[in-house]
């Protein structure tokens, strides 16, 4: 089992020089269990969390009590980092979806950090880009997608997170039905009634919470021809689609 200076090192590696190295002596690491809350929507708090083990979702409720999952964030990320930068109320609620290892550091250590040597803003930078990519991406989708093509999209996107060997993605402990219908803005049996149609096509297969893309290149393709030259379809290209030696570029 590791020890607490074990995890402080692998902490130091997950961030660049010099960065890692000031943020260690601020570092605490925690635990918290399942459906435990870590964050909490419109608190005041500013401490930042980086995943050691397991993994955290980001979401928010609406009034009537209805989930939209934003990301599922995961061992090497960290979350937090916007109230820390612009000590504004938490934009969203972050809950365990396992038991899993945390690092906290206190805002304030992380900001100065951070905005104290160009080389760890230049980072910060660009993570905060890749989201805005991101968001700009599900804009898109949410508005110009159909639901099944934006069942397509979070598909392909699963894939390419989990990995692609010879045109096949295994997707282990699978979100379930009604959370992809949270991420994609619709209901359950949408979701189910979708993927009973690419089952029947050998697209996808289902085994208990084991999903397995069986053409990701078919999968691809469909996003394509539904959604066009987004961000999504530019890192499939980037994957290479079959990861084999001989596998044909979509």
């Amino acid at each position: 089992m590791a020890g607490p200076d074990d995890r402080l090192d692998e902490f130091k590696r997950l961030f660049p020089e010099p960065l890692g190295e000031q943020l260690a002596p601020h570092a605490r690491i925690i635990t918290r269990r399942n459906g435990q809350v870590i964050i909490d929507h419109q608190d005041e708090s500013s401490d930042v969390f980086v995943v050691l083990d397991g993994s955290l979702r980001v979401e928010l409720f609406s009034v009537n009590g209805r989930e939209i999952i934003l990301a599922d964030i995961g061992k090497g990320d960290l979350v937090g980092e916007f109230a820390a930068l612009d000590e504004m109320p938490r934009s969203a609620t972050v809950t365990a979806t396992g038991n899993c290892t945390l690092a906290t550091i206190p805002g304030a250590a992380f900001k100065q950090a951070v905005l104290g040597d160009i080389r760890a803003a230049e980072w910060v930078v660009k993570r905060l880009t890749g989201r805005i990519r991101q968001l700009t991406e599900r804009t898109f989708e949410m508005n110009a997608l159909a639901v099944r093509s934006r069942l397509h999209c979070e598909l392909l996107r699963l894939s390419l997170d989990a990995g692609v060997s010879e045109n096949t993605s295994v997707i282990s402990q699978a979100p379930t039905h009604q959370q992809i219908a949270s991420k994609i803005g619709t209901h359950r049996e949408a979701v189910t009634r979708e993927l009973g149609y690419l089952q029947e096509q050998a697209i996808t297969q289902q085994d208990g919470r084991t999903l397995t893309v069986c053409d990701v290149e078919k999968l691809a393709e469909i996003v394509r021809a539904a959604a066009g030259d987004i961000e999504l379809i530019q890192r499939a290209n980037q994957a290479r689609i079959g990861r084999s030696v001989d596998a044909s570029e979509l």
